[in-house]
């Protein structure tokens, strides 16, 4: 049986770290604000050069693929709320809650109270939803319509 040898672990200098960075932002640039090409392919290679610097600094594909999951692991809860987020947003607009939102804060709310009626209802919608985007995406964008 072979054995493998060990990879030496390189940490990256400053400048090296940020080479992905200045590389997606100089793709997306030229290449989607410039030529119009889309973004997910110009992204997609940023992250072709960034595993390729994480190969020179010694890292093995089981090593990026280990840190991959392990960030998305830490990050899921977040994105899971966000999704429902956006769900809650699209039900209320699809089902007309927005809408008749913006109709009866017309002929409810005063201009004169139009600050003080927002924050409380949106104060309102943001223990009752149990989230603060979910109001700046569902009652927030009611009173934008309001003004």
């Amino acid at each position: 049986m072979k054995e493998k040898k060990e990879r030496i672990k390189r940490e990256p200098s400053f400048l090296l770290a940020l080479l992905p960075i200045a590389v997606m932002i100089l793709f997306l640039g030229v290449g989607y604000g410039v030529m119009g090409l889309r973004a997910e392919i110009l992204i997609l290679m940023s992250t072709v050069v960034a595993g390729l610097i994480a190969a020179y600094l010694g890292y093995t594909w089981d090593d990026i693929i280990e840190s991959i999951v392990g960030k998305l692991s830490k990050t899921m809860p977040a994105i899971l709320i966000l999704i429902i987020v956006g769900f809650l947003i699209g039900t209320w607009m699809i089902g007309g809650t927005i809408p008749m939102m913006v109709y009866y804060g017309i002929k409810v709310i005063s201009p004169k109270y139009l600050i003080i009626t927002s924050f409380w209802v949106t104060a309102f919608v943001s223990v009752a939803t149990g989230t603060s985007w979910g109001s700046a995406g569902t009652i927030g964008v009611a009173l934008i319509f309001h003004e």
